[in-house]
């Protein structure tokens, strides 16, 4: 589907084509369009069908932290024989995933981590802030919710043991108070009080829901003049500094003058054509989501470090997410969405019945939990934007913000070089 412009361009300002109508696309569509772009998104599937709809809705600007710490090599052969635990690997996907996990390893050594928090942490900070002025007097704006986040511990001595990533996000300009015994359930009447300690993040917030406000930016966006046509991208192939070519699934081809490859986990194929592979991996998160219930929904998203999953009251039902599985694009565990339902039901006690809907979606993962964000290395008109892991909501404005700045050839609000495409 293409629905012909209506808005008129700045004639000094190129065509921007965007591979990918995920968060990162469409954030990064409204914000070309709004500076005077005419913007053409391109996707096979219609708009927020991927992470984009599945993710558990915080904006994080506490998301600093890698995947890969020191001690992972220790850690993880006990998750890995666990099925129901918050990290695996399907049996039939390891060999494949090996070069992968070296390169993962390798992140978690100090001297990286201090590197990659340093990275994330700008990308990160005024998710909220930026995500209020996007949205504002447009239907999407009372989807954004400021508010805290409580990260629930059993007690003290189990939040001490993680000091050494509450270390890491303190040095990185992430703030947060704590909570003990009763104080926990008196801000949070839900959550169960076998959690007698929390660290009550600040400067955050979620979205009530992340398909609908993906759609609603979508929808301002193509009511704006906006193009979007819904197809596979089959091949990809720059002919000169300013023209690519794009190969259509209906065997059309298309021309664009500037490319923004945004496309998640699908990303890699195309780097890998323009010479410029990466390893990107499709980790698999899952999702349950309870509606009509019986019993009170918690105020506030709440985060179980023990568990690796994160609770958030929305539109559509408290929705607990998490969990990190590396198995390609194997069918769902079904497993999986049973050990969400009984994390839900340990951290939430009284809330019983309901309707429980399951989801998995594939994120896009680099072994040093940072995107790819910049311009090409080999193509003039050509910039990268995937990779985003665990932050693909919450980084989604400045990522926009960036890629607006490469375009127009303007200095960056960011230090992007940590995100460069050859890195690896």
């Amino acid at each position: 589907m293409k629905q012909a412009s209506s808005f008129t361009p700045s004639a000094d300002k190129p065509a921007i084509t965007i591979i990918g109508a995920g968060v990162i696309g469409v954030v990064t569509a409204r914000t070309l369009q709004q500076q005077g772009h005419s913007v053409t998104l391109i996707d096979k599937d219609d708009p927020a069908e991927a992470c984009s709809s599945g993710n558990a809705g915080i904006l994080a600007a506490y998301g600093v932290v890698p995947l890969s710490l020191p001690g992972i090599l220790k850690k993880a052969p006990g998750m890995l024989l666990n099925p129901s635990g918050p990290l695996s690997i399907r049996r039939q996907y390891l060999l494949r995933i090996m070069p992968w996990l070296w390169q993962f390893w390798r992140a978690s050594q100090p001297e990286r981590v201090e590197h990659i928090a340093s990275a994330l942490s700008p990308l990160l900070r005024h998710t909220v802030r930026d995500y209020q002025q996007l949205t504002r007097d447009t239907s999407a704006q009372p989807l954004i919710v400021s508010s805290p986040v409580l990260c629930a511990y059993k007690d003290e001595a189990a939040y001490l043991n993680d000091k050494m990533v509450w270390d890491l996000r303190a040095k990185h300009g992430v703030t947060w108070h704590t909570l003990s015994g009763s104080a926990v359930q008196e801000m949070e009447p839900a959550l169960t009080k076998d959690c007698q300690f929390a660290a009550v993040f600040e400067n955050c917030g979620y979205t009530l829901n992340p398909k609908r406000l993906v759609k609603s930016l979508f929808e301002d966006f193509m009511h704006e003049g906006g193009s979007f046509i819904r197809s596979a991208v089959q091949h990809i192939r720059p002919v000169n500094a300013t023209e690519i070519r794009l190969q259509l699934a209906n065997n059309e081809s298309y021309k664009a003058s500037r490319l923004i490859v945004a496309c998640g986990a699908w990303s890699g194929q195309f780097t890998k054509a323009l010479g410029e592979p990466v390893p990107l991996e499709q980790e698999r998160g899952y999702h349950l989501t309870l509606s009509n219930f019986d019993g009170t929904a918690p105020r506030y998203p709440i985060m179980s470090p023990s568990h690796k999953v994160i609770a958030t009251p929305m539109e559509t039902g408290l929705r607990i997410a998490g969990m990190v599985e590396f198995g390609g694009f194997l069918p769902p565990d079904p497993s999986r969405a049973t050990a969400l339902h009984q994390h839900l039901r340990s951290l939430f006690p009284h809330i019983s019945a309901g309707t429980p809907s399951s989801w998995m979606g594939h994120r896009p993962s680099l072994p040093d939990s940072l995107p790819v964000i910049g311009a090409s290395k080999k193509h003039a008109s050509v910039f990268y934007a995937f990779g985003h892991q665990h932050v693909g909501l919450s980084s989604a404005p400045m990522t926009a913000r960036v890629m607006s700045e490469l375009i127009a050839n303007q200095p960056t609000s960011i230090d992007i070089t940590p995100f460069r495409v050859d890195r690896f």
